[in-house]
């Protein structure tokens, strides 16, 4: 299966700080087994897919340049009902299945560590062109301190095959 890894930061990203393919490293619940550079054509797609498919209506705005969204708001409402999903998700752990296999305990644990529920994988912490590629908890704590009104700025963008 294929998917995407998005290089965000809340601050510019300089063409020397893109990642490199051969220095990306997958996180503690990430497997990759190869990944590439997307065709330019290809980045608008992805990005404008992502914002405006994967969050709330309105939560993000894609700029002219197409490099940039601007966060709009509505985290807080969103933390809201993620919140609520996990302590429903909690409820459902006993003693007799949290240890089955793909049982309540381990659905709990991907919504923790993938709270946008996506194969989608981020790199919100790079430098010298290495990253670790997490699941989505990385980007949504960089967007929990964001401020209406503030970019995100994407850097590479790759597909990936896991």
């Amino acid at each position: 299966m294929h998917s995407l890894i998005f290089q965000i930061s809340d601050r510019p990203i300089e063409a020397d700080a893109h990642i490199n393919i051969g220095l990306v490293e997958a996180g503690e619940t990430v497997s990759i087994d190869y990944c590439m550079k997307i065709e330019p054509n290809e980045r608008k797609t992805a990005i404008f897919a992502f914002f405006e498919r994967t969050f709330p209506q309105g939560m993000f705005t894609i700029n002219p340049d197409e490099e940039t969204v601007t966060y709009q708001g509505g985290f807080n409402e969103w933390n809201s009902g993620y919140v609520r999903s996990l302590i429903d998700k909690a409820k459902a752990v006993t003693e007799a299945n949290v240890f089955k296999y793909a049982g309540a305990a381990y659905r709990l644990q991907q919504a923790i560590v993938n709270p946008l529920d996506s194969s989608v994988l981020f790199v919100t912490d790079f430098a010298d062109g290495t990253a670790t590629v997490e699941r989505s908890r990385s980007l949504m704590r960089l967007i929990s301190e964001l401020q209406i009104g503030a970019k995100l700025y994407i850097g590479t963008i790759l597909d990936y095959h896991y």
